[in-house]
């Protein structure tokens, strides 16, 4: 009598050249697997997003100039704050977009206090270790130069004047100034830097929000049409 392993169909002990040929090279894909790298993904454009931020609070762990492991305000905080969007324009800010600004507030200068009077005022909030700040300075560097007599242009900080002095390139020549305080920067709600508004004479916000955001970049020529209806105006 035949049992049931006996009925149980079996590969043929001598398989065809393909079939071996075929199964062979299974069993190297199989061994090499294990050694092929896993796909890495795509780097992130590089100043895509500001610097996590927190109004009125440090990160834990901060010291003098430098951010914690997971500054506050990042997606690792409990607290972290999604940017808020205004127009389809990502804002790490309270919009004050037409409104009047917050009143200049500064602890102290550290170029000579600019005459701000009858001209546009750019302030722009950062950091000195935020990397996409150190790279709008290059930005700030030519708005402040190319606009000089209609635009007045400052950035505060609200490290120490220590942490700000140390930074040497990229080198600022625009006024520059601190407030460990961030009285201003708190009351425009500023969770992510670089923040900048752009103030015209009479005191209200005509742009604002992160000076590189893809799409909504601050340019030369955004600034140029803004002074041109200051210009038209008078």
């Amino acid at each position: 009598m035949e049992t049931a392993s006996d009925t149980t169909p079996r590969p043929p002990e001598n398989p065809p050249a393909v079939l071996r040929l075929g199964l062979g090279i299974l069993a190297l894909c199989v061994a090499l697997a294990g050694c092929v790298p896993a796909a890495k993904a795509p780097p992130a454009a590089p100043d895509a997003e500001p610097c996590p931020t927190e109004p009125s609070t440090k990160a834990p762990g901060t010291s003098a100039g430098k951010p914690g492991r997971f500054a506050a305000g990042s997606p690792f905080d409990a607290d972290y704050q999604a940017p808020v969007a205004r127009d389809g324009k990502q804002l790490w800010a309270r919009s004050c977009l037409w409104a009047e600004a917050p009143k200049l507030v500064v602890e102290k200068w550290l170029t000579a206090e600019p005459e701000t009077a009858g001209k546009y005022v750019l302030v722009e909030f950062w950091a000195t270790w935020c990397p996409p700040c150190r790279r709008s300075i290059t930005l700030l560097n030519a708005l402040a130069e190319k606009f000089a007599g209609d635009l007045v242009v400052i950035g505060i900080s609200d490290e120490t004047e220590e942490a700000v002095r140390r930074l040497k390139e990229p080198a600022i020549r625009y006024s520059s100034a601190i407030d460990t305080q961030a009285r201003m920067k708190n009351a425009l709600g500023v969770f992510g830097i670089p923040h900048v508004i752009l103030i015209e004479p009479g005191g209200a916000v005509v742009w604002e929000g992160f000076p590189l955001l893809k799409g909504h970049e601050l340019t030369e020529e955004k600034v140029e049409k803004i002074l041109a209806v200051g210009r038209q105006a008078k």
